[in-house]
């Protein structure tokens, strides 16, 4: 039996008795694998060979998880799959999907070391701002952005030197440990960087499920910290850090605030979701710290400390506007008023008439669109809803 027919044979046999967390309808989904054609019967998919470029070429048993090439030959398993492409061995390749996927390790694949799963791992705090800064600037200098990428900033208003300058980049498919010896080559710090981490000795980054990275910077202008927005949500998840918190070498990136506008700002608009955020700055011209989630308050308290020393005078709450009807976010948005009241701005919490306009940027976006110019505002006060100073 040659090595081909030992690899499938092997592959098949594990893919069928052992209980996998995942299928290879999700490793093609990781993969970006482009799917020309669904079985109505079997659910099996067609899709665009990775290895010879042949097109709906290769298919996809969803039965036994693996997959043929009708024109190159090239078949396996799903582990398979996403090592070659990769050019990984199953161990890492078994690993690297069930991290992507969040998934539990339970049976390994062939070739998996589970030897040290309870091996305690050896921590690294969160490397110095200055380190994060270095690192996560420079590793950007050694990605690009992809254009189905670049078209998706753009219908949310980008402009192409707005692009460039937030420093958006793609996800790359391949090359993450060359990445890390590039970086290090550099003279670039990995230990303590949230993403880097040490894999069987050697360092990796955990930049995996295609998407955008997202720059998460401070008020200084400095990276504290990355984010993804997924190609395809993972787990109902369309955001998620760049972590490495619980492996050897990595950290947890915490909860930095990204804020995109004049540090020197009279009016600042609180909202959350970077993406979200930028979005608005760019079109609007206007202020925003972006926290990373309606519940993440902590570390506001800095921020609001530094722009009230900056001048800025007036604070808009900038909600989704779920806010309306959803407890959990409006609870958020009333601490969120108590505590830059306590700071002693002036505080308004923004809304619109539309409320098929989900989020401050949608609003801001249409606005444009339609030539007005102003938002409504509520006061905390309880005066009711009121036409606030345009934006």
């Amino acid at each position: 039996m040659n090595t081909m027919n030992t690899i499938n044979t092997i592959n098949t046999t594990n893919t069928a008795k052992r209980n996998f967390p995942f299928t290879i309808k999700q490793v093609a989904e990781i993969l970006k694998l482009r799917i020309r054609y669904t079985n109505p019967t079997s659910g099996n998919l067609d899709t665009d060979c990775p290895f010879c470029d042949g097109k709906s070429k290769l298919n996809l048993n969803i039965a036994e998880n693996i997959y043929r090439c009708s024109y190159c030959g090239e078949s396996g398993g799903m582990v398979v799959l996403y090592g070659k492409m990769h050019g990984i061995p199953n161990s890492e390749a078994y690993r690297e999907i069930c991290e992507i996927l969040e998934c539990g390790k339970v049976a390994a694949c062939a070739g998996a070391d589970t030897s040290n799963n309870n091996s305690p791992t050896p921590q690294s705090s969160r490397a110095d701002a200055e380190t994060l800064h270095q690192t996560y600037a420079m590793m950007l200098t050694l990605l690009s952005l992809a254009s189905p990428h670049k078209e998706y900033l753009s219908s949310k208003g980008f402009s192409p030197e707005q692009i460039d300058e937030s420093g958006y980049k793609s996800v790359p498919a391949f090359g993450q440990r060359q990445l890390c010896e590039k970086l290090l080559q550099s003279g670039c710090t990995l230990e303590g960087v949230p993403g880097f981490h040490k894999d069987s000795g050697t360092w990796n980054v955990k930049l995996k499920a295609p998407g955008i990275i997202i720059p998460i910077r401070g008020i200084d202008g400095k990276i504290a910290g990355m984010q993804m927005r997924l190609d395809k949500p993972i787990n109902e998840r369309k955001f998620i850090w760049l972590s490495s918190k619980g492996l050897d070498g990595g950290a947890s990136p915490g909860s930095p605030i990204h804020f995109a506008g004049d540090p020197t700002a009279k009016r600042v608009y609180v909202t959350d979701g970077a993406l979200k955020g930028s979005v608005a700055h760019a079109l609007s011209g206007r202020t925003f710290a972006c926290l990373p989630g309606v519940k993440n308050l902590g570390e506001l308290d800095e921020l609001l400390a530094r722009l009230k020393a900056n001048g800025t005078v007036g604070v808009f709450e900038a909600f989704d506007i779920d806010k309306l009807t959803d407890n959990h976010i409006a609870e958020s948005a009333t601490a969120l008023r108590e505590k830059l009241a306590l700071h002693g701005f002036r505080v308004k919490s923004t809304v619109w008439e539309d409320k098929s306009l989900r989020n401050v940027s949608d609003y801001i976006m249409h606005r444009m669109r339609e030539a007005k110019n102003h938002v409504y505002g509520v006061d905390i006060s309880g005066a009711g809803v009121t036409a606030a100073t345009a934006m």
